[in-house]
């Protein structure tokens, strides 16, 4: 038979054999999620990268009913998730599920219901602090496979709020043997509160979410990802549903526990995990005090507004406050008239020079139900003489992002070290950003807005402007603390130097939320990461806001980089240069900033980039390839390594496998979304056990799949 011929027919046998199922191995959940308590940080999974078979319970379906209402229940655009685990609750058996579309119904994945076990097929994912299994959709879909019906749910796991956190109060990450699984926080004896408080309002897509505390500050997230609890009106499954008020008392709350840096978070999932709200406490709000600047000798009085909820009789409100360390109690005195409902009290001078005071409020009923404000509040004592600086604006050690000086003037002075040049923004939800700093210490940083009668003179500012600013420091649960409402700004002086930059760790960061110290007091400063390697390319995988995941040498979580804001040369457009999964710099400075519930560094320019070696993409005259391709991998045949080259023309999900004589798969080089690009893949057969003979090598990407045959010859 002449050689062509024969080469016809394999690749036909091949491409057949590409349409069966292929085995792969079934491993149990416990081996995709085990980590050792005495590993540190979060590491990916063991099995991350695998493709494997693995069988649950699902906990909660993809979708509300498949043969009519097809709306998702857990939102994960642009595809589809439920999550899994094991009957018995055994530790290390949550994991999620996902598809990556909501068209490839070859799946069968839009037909999974609660309480029955199947078995899935994908490739094991790293997923934020926790880990996903990716179904297999393309190039032929592996279908699901229902293994058994179980009566109901497993019963939920039953924690205390303590226990996600260890005796002195920090994160207690051992709880990560839970991840994913369904567990329940409720009161008991030792442990009786449940309190609502920051309901999440308006119309994004977290609003129904809200922190629950036990009283003592520590605190964790209701993360409404289920449909069930959004309150947005373009996301909710019930548009009735009315989330618990702020100071209300859960008797029991349930659902998917997970974990977003240092804060853990419950995902209830159908409408009965979370409880009847029982009686409310009473309502603290308009915490105020005059003056809002105090110098030595100073009374500062403090009023707030209280009102009885539910029939409740108001008994006692009591202020707390905190002199450098010393905890001591005021009590409010109520108002009469029209001022029923505000209580008022006044804290004695304080005669020290940079004293530092905290205080919150505590109201009590008539049936002994209590609530508290939900922020510490704050201020320092300055000798008239000593400067007030961005650093008493922006000092908020009890990790809730808040300023003391949240509603009330301030002047500060500080150089300007990103303009509008560096960071112009791209529309209303990501405005042009200015940001100023008075020197390389803690808390030095600070955004300004653009209200105010001079809030339109801040495009004007260059970097190295040395300024002095009158405005009001606002607090925003997505970007943390800004100056706004301007009504005076000076330029002292132009081309200043910059502060000195701060070297930080990416685990330092990691995915930390706003209020999280080691982070927060370094936000809206200068700072640099060092021997940086991206470890994925788009950190929003099919959203692709221009953001990458990156790391150094550190142990413990990745960090956000975005390039979409600054101007360097991969910022989006028609000739960026795309990052890609590998590639190493020596060094990337900027601004640490907080964005769209994201801490992430931005780069400004082109300076801030040192020692950028792509390790994936042909970057050299890098021009948006025109087409798909597979190249003839070089040397050819080889021994024991050879190169493959590709070129992706739009975003796609690609991946690359290489068969046998047989079609069977013997090895998986790629698979992942890749970025429009000409790229080269290293193969070394060696590290799969290949014995010596013909291979083929499989490109699929969108719509376009090639096939070529290399040869290995020991």
């Amino acid at each position: 038979m002449k050689v062509k011929t024969l080469f016809i027919t394999i690749l036909f046998m091949t491409g057949y054999m590409f349409g069966q199922t292929t085995t792969y191995p079934l491993v149990t959940l416990h081996d995709i999620n085990f980590i050792p308590d005495t590993t540190t940080g979060w590491p990916n999974s063991p099995k991350a990268g695998d493709t494997v078979r693995v069988q649950g319970v699902v906990m909660v379906k993809p979708i509300v009913n498949f043969t009519g209402d097809r709306r998702v229940i857990l939102n994960q655009p642009p595809g589809w998730t439920c999550n899994i685990q094991t009957e018995d609750r055994s530790p290390w058996s949550g994991l999620s599920i996902y598809q990556n579309d909501t068209n490839s119904t070859g799946t069968k994945f839009d037909l999974c219901d609660t309480n029955r076990t199947y078995e899935f097929t994908g490739v094991v994912t790293p997923n934020g602090q926790s880990t996903e299994l990716d179904l297999i959709t393309a190039p032929t879909p592996i279908p699901v496979n229902l293994i058994s019906h179980e009566i109901k749910r497993p019963e939920p796991i039953i924690l205390t709020l303590d226990s996600c956190f260890n005796a002195d109060g920090s994160f207690n990450v051992k709880l990560r043997k839970y991840l994913g699984m369904y567990i329940s926080f409720q009161p008991d004896a030792n442990h009786p509160n449940l309190i609502t408080s920051n309901l999440i309002t308006g119309t994004g897509s977290t609003a129904g979410g809200f922190k629950i505390d036990n009283g003592n500050g520590r605190m964790i997230q209701m993360y409404a990802q289920s449909k069930y609890y959004k309150t947005a009106p373009s996301m909710t499954l019930r548009p009735t549903y009315v989330p618990p008020a702020n100071g209300t008392y859960l008797s029991q709350i349930s659902g998917l526990l997970y974990a977003s840096g240092n804060v853990w978070e419950i995902i209830p999932m159908y409408p009965e995990d979370l409880s009847s709200i029982g009686p409310l406490p009473p309502l603290i709000l308009n915490c105020k005090r005059n003056p809002s600047v105090v110098t030595p000798n100073t009374p500062v009085i403090v009023s707030a507004t209280v009102y009885s909820m539910a029939g409740g009789i108001i008994q006692t409100v009591k202020l707390f406050k905190t002199v450098n360390g010393v905890l001591d109690s005021l009590n409010m005195t109520k108002g009469t008239g029209t001022d029923s409902t505000t209580y008022t009290c006044t804290i004695p001078g304080i005669a020290s020079d940079s004293a530092f005071v905290d205080y919150y409020i505590r109201a009590t009923d008539n049936t002994q139900l209590s609530s508290v404000t939900y922020s510490r509040y704050t201020f320092f004592v300055l000798n008239p003489n000593i400067p007030f600086t961005i650093q008493h604006v922006r000092y908020s050690p009890f990790g809730s992002g808040y300023s003391g000086y949240n509603g009330y003037p301030v002047t500060v002075s500080g150089v300007v070290t990103a303009d509008t040049s560096d960071i112009p923004g791209s529309g209303v939800n990501n405005p042009p950003r200015v940001f100023i700093q008075n020197g390389s210490t803690p808390w030095s940083g600070i955004i300004l807005g653009y209200r105010g009668t001079h809030g339109m003179d801040v495009y004007n500012l260059k970097k190295g402007d040395l300024v002095t600013v009158t405005g009001i420091p606002e607090f925003s649960s997505t970007s943390g603390t800004r100056l706004d409402t301007i009504s005076a700004l000076a330029i002292v002086s132009h081309n200043n130097p910059l502060p000195e930059v701060h070297f930080m760790m990416t685990s330092t960061v990691g995915n930390s939320w706003l209020g999280t110290v080691a982070a927060e007091q370094w936000n809206c400063c200068l700072v640099k990461y060092q021997d940086v390697t991206i470890d994925s390319a788009d950190a929003d995988s099919t959203f692709n806001y221009g953001e990458s995941f990156c790391k150094d040498t550190s142990i413990g979580n990745h960090t956000r980089i975005t390039w979409s804001d600054g101007r360097t040369q991969f910022y989006a457009g028609p000739n960026a240069v795309a990052v890609n999964k590998g590639d190493k710099f020596v060094s990337i400075t900027g601004i640490l900033g907080y964005t769209h519930n994201e801490y992430k560094l931005c780069p400004r320019n082109i300076d801030d980039i040192v020692g950028y070696v792509p390790t994936g993409v042909r970057s050299d005259n890098y021009v948006i390839p025109i087409e798909y391709r597979l190249d003839q991998n070089y040397p050819n045949p080889f021994n024991p390594s050879t190169k493959i080259r590709y070129t992706v023309k739009t975003s796609s999900f690609v991946t690359l496998k290489v068969y046998n004589m047989l079609g069977k798969e013997v090895a998986v080089l790629l698979n992942e979304d890749k970025q429009p690009g000409e790229y080269e893949i290293d193969f070394s057969a060696g590290k799969f056990n290949l014995a010596s003979g013909v291979y083929f090598y499989r490109l699929a990407a969108s719509s376009f799949t090639s096939i070529k045959k290399m040869v290995l010859l020991k």
